[in-house]
């Protein structure tokens, strides 16, 4: 994502050395768009904690870039109507659970 005409979000991250989370949403091209995300991450020499999944979950989908990223899956966010606090607290415990995991 383009912070501006010259630097990008993963700019921030290798200048931080940060440890980054890779999100992906379960679209048609999802599994080439991650892949290819994924190898810039990786030529950057990037760390990635893992990655969610967002959306209607996709279980081959799923598998194959698990397979192809060897990334281990934090957690799977549905699809709301709406967000309030009780969803967020749900998700930050299952997110919590597999971070050290």
């Amino acid at each position: 994502m383009p912070l501006n005409d010259h630097e990008f979000v993963i700019d921030l991250a290798q200048h931080f050395d940060a440890e980054v989370i890779l999100v992906a949403d379960l679209y048609l091209g999802s599994i080439n768009h991650t892949l290819l995300t994924f190898r810039e991450l990786s030529q950057r020499k990037l760390k990635v904690k893992g990655i969610i999944f967002n959306g209607v979950s996709n279980s081959e989908s799923e598998r194959i870039i698990l397979h192809h990223t060897q990334l281990k899956c934090l957690l799977r966010i549905d699809r709301k109507e709406k967000l309030d606090r009780d969803i967020v607290k749900k998700y930050a415990g299952i997110l919590r659970a597999s971070w050290h995991g």
